[in-house]
């Protein structure tokens, strides 16, 4: 059974800033790009274990043509995957 998806308000947020980032760099890239997050968001919920732990239990996965970092933690326990970030990876690391 598929893990169910929690998008914190910090996540969201990122999400939002970065379509409007992709939109203002050409009109349609802002789509696109939430067209790819959202594939692989949920991938995720079908093989969280897909991204590498990078800091603290904290694992990234990464958006082909894009190259946003889904920073996200597993719950296995509850079978819940909670996605921290979505950043760029030109941006400072968060940790």
């Amino acid at each position: 059974m598929p893990y169910k998806i929690i998008t914190t308000t910090n996540a969201r947020a990122d999400i939002q800033e970065a379509i409007n980032w992709e939109n203002n760099r050409q009109l349609g890239f802002g789509e696109r790009l939430f067209e790819i997050l959202d594939k692989k968001i949920n991938d995720l919920s079908v093989t969280p274990a897909m991204g590498s732990v990078r800091y603290l239990n904290v694992r990234i996965t990464f958006t082909p043509i894009f190259d946003y970092n889904i920073h996200y933690t597993i719950d296995t326990t509850e079978e819940k995957v909670y996605i921290l970030r979505v950043l760029h990876s030109a941006r400072k690391p968060i940790y």
